[in-house]
């Protein structure tokens, strides 16, 4: 099954992605490493997949809590080398890009992504999960669950699709899949103990 991982970057020069909302991102250059903060980390142990999530928190403005995130789409091939389209995500709710989940089994998203959702929630209120969202509403949980929103185009392109060098990225961290799936665990268990 897969166990997307969570990746947290952020912009080397800054946050130049709030008037490029509306266009395709396109990771570039995979062969080149994220620089790191962090001078303990070795950014050769950076790998992204298919399927992944990639948080930016710099792009948290208050509007939603899954703004800053997007999904990993299927490597693509360009006259510059391959590249990884990184889908919307949703803003107040997750939404599923068509891209990916066409060709998975929506029965086991919640398997999934349950745990890289609830992660990256965490990331910003630590007892903070996905049941959250949605005022821990079982049946509305279990809904979105069951009829998992897509992510639809709402318009046409704006412009272009932006190209993000990897090298112009800054890795903070990464919640392998496994690491993701034990953090919700923790945060179960302190909501329990509550």
């Amino acid at each position: 099954m897969l166990q997307p991982s969570v990746h947290f970057l952020d912009f080397r020069d800054g946050n130049p992605a709030y008037d490029r909302f509306n266009v395709l991102w396109q990771l570039v250059d995979l062969d080149k490493q994220p620089t790191t903060l962090d001078r303990a980390v070795t950014t050769s142990d950076f790998h992204l997949a298919e399927g992944d999530l990639v948080v930016f928190p710099t792009l948290l403005s208050g509007a939603g809590e899954f703004e800053a995130m997007r999904f990993v789409g299927p490597k693509m091939t360009l006259s510059t080398g391959d590249a990884f389209p990184l889908l919307t995500a949703g803003i107040e709710y997750p939404e599923f890009p068509s891209l990916l989940i066409q060709h998975m089994d929506v029965s086991s998203l919640k398997d999934i992504y349950e745990a890289p959702f609830n992660a990256v929630l965490q990331e910003q209120s630590p007892k903070y999960n996905l049941k959250d969202i949605f005022s821990s509403d079982e049946e509305a949980y279990n809904e979105f669950w069951n009829d998992p929103p897509v992510a639809r185009r709402r318009g046409p392109s704006g412009g272009d699709p932006w190209q993000i060098s990897l090298s112009e990225c800054i890795w903070i961290k990464t919640l392998e899949g496994k690491s993701s799936r034990d953090k919700m665990k923790n945060a179960e268990a302190d909501k329990v103990e509550l």
